[in-house]
């Protein structure tokens, strides 16, 4: 990929991306499209039978990411207005409806200074879609059963409402201070927080390995308004409890408590923007404090001037 500011400089990149693909992949074709400085990025699901029928269960805001990898998703997207929502869901519909699309799917979009464009289909269900089902009340996972099924679609666009809030948290076996990187080990002890929907396919005993992709579990909270669903998923990332494997827990915190998020204030680079959010001096004071402890034989008293990186956060301690 490269990016172009300078149309002086289009010649050049072209050359160079040409000379990688040529090299990588044995062909020089290039895709070139608009390069967009600080994006949303905001889904729509829909639903299609072999009949025709096409209905949309309005949006997903998904601009909380690292990598290009969604961490937290929410509905409805405190992004937009009323009539850029119905523009935005109308558009999704005519999409899948061109396409003659049957089943679930998701039509995604990048949104810029008020106005969006089509990036891509997903033709099947989504991580974040338990936020669809949260706010609409319509089990997604049976109604793609359904239309596989050959049966009709039982719901008309008039049926479908969005109530209330929904965020949903993806709980990742990695270290955000450590630029992202995966983590392993064994699952010593999972407590879920109540109160809250969990979709997950971990258990204590569990190896977590590198094998597979990082994702943990899903932590799906609803509500009547926004900010109190932020504060009722900060509260469930905060009680929950796993031992044994790093994860982006505290990440998830941090970003639910920042005034840029609460404020609706945030883009696809927000991360990148704020690497403080990143950072958990509080884990990195317990690793040192865990890795002191593990080389005690004996119980004793000390001082926390002995290791000063946990000076701030325990004082004294005892193992």
């Amino acid at each position: 990929m490269r990016i172009v500011r300078d149309p002086n400089a289009l010649e050049a990149a072209i050359e160079q991306a040409r000379s990688e693909a040529r090299c990588y992949f044995g062909n020089g074709r290039l895709y070139v499209e608009r390069y967009l400085e600080i994006p949303r990025h905001i889904e729509v699901q829909v639903l299609g039978d072999a009949f025709g029928n096409l209905v949309h269960l309005f949006e997903r805001e998904c601009s909380v990411q690292r990598r290009f990898q969604k961490i937290i998703e929410e509905t409805p997207s405190p992004a937009l207005s009323p009539q850029l929502r119905t523009r935005i869901c109308e558009a999704a519909v005519g999409i899948a409806r061109a396409a003659q699309y049957q089943n679930a799917g998701t039509v995604e979009f990048i949104l810029s200074e008020g106005d969006f464009y089509f990036l891509e289909m997903n033709t099947r269900l989504q991580v974040e879609h338990p936020v669809t089902e949260m706010v609409t009340g319509v089990d997604l996972i049976a109604e793609q059963v359904y239309a596989a099924a050959g049966r009709e679609l039982a719901l008309a666009q008039s049926d479908i409402a969005s109530n209330g809030h929904a965020i949903e948290l993806r709980l990742y076996a990695e270290a955000p201070e450590r630029g992202y990187v995966p983590t392993t080990g064994k699952v010593l002890l999972l407590e879920y927080p109540d109160g809250v929907r969990i979709d997950s396919g971990i258990m204590r005993g569990q190896h977590i390995t590198a094998a597979f992709d990082p994702m943990l579990a899903k932590i799906i909270v609803h509500a009547p308004s926004r900010i109190e669903a932020a504060m009722k998923a900060h509260r469930a990332v905060r009680e929950l409890v796993l031992l044994g494997c790093e994860t982006n827990a505290s990440l998830l915190a941090r970003i639910l408590a920042d005034e840029a998020f609460l404020g609706g204030q945030f883009h696809t680079g927000y991360l990148e923007e704020n690497p403080h959010l990143a950072t958990d001096n509080f884990a990195t004071g317990l690793s040192a404090f865990l890795a002191s402890a593990a080389l005690l034989t004996r119980p004793v008293r000390a001082s926390a001037d002995a290791v000063p990186e946990l000076h701030a956060a325990f004082g004294s301690w005892r193992n």
